[in-house]
């Protein structure tokens, strides 16, 4: 039985909505060839910043300019493990 070769980012999932009229531009995309490790490392610590400010959010009134920081973070973290997930399904998409 042959080694599964290592698992990178493929550079499938883009992020960040912009432009009008429902255009479904996307303004960045995960990098392909990023090792499953330090992409899900980076989603961690995305994620977890992303928690705090939205916890932030919540728990004070005035501190209401965190929740789009927060909901960037999020939409990062959550792109990076997308991107995973499509790297290790079989038949997915080819890396960028």
């Amino acid at each position: 039985m042959s080694p599964l070769p290592p698992v990178e980012t493929i550079g499938s999932v883009t992020f960040a909505d912009c432009g009008e009229d429902d255009s479904h531009l996307k303004l960045f995309r995960v990098n392909a060839g990023i090792p499953v490790r330090e992409a899900l490392e980076h989603a961690s610590h995305v994620l977890y910043y992303a928690t705090m400010l939205s916890l932030e959010a919540a728990m004070d009134p005035r501190a209401e300019r965190f929740a789009f920081a927060s909901h960037y973070l999020g939409e990062m973290g959550k792109a990076i493990i997308d991107d995973l997930l499509l790297a290790i399904q079989p038949g997915g998409p080819h890396p960028q």
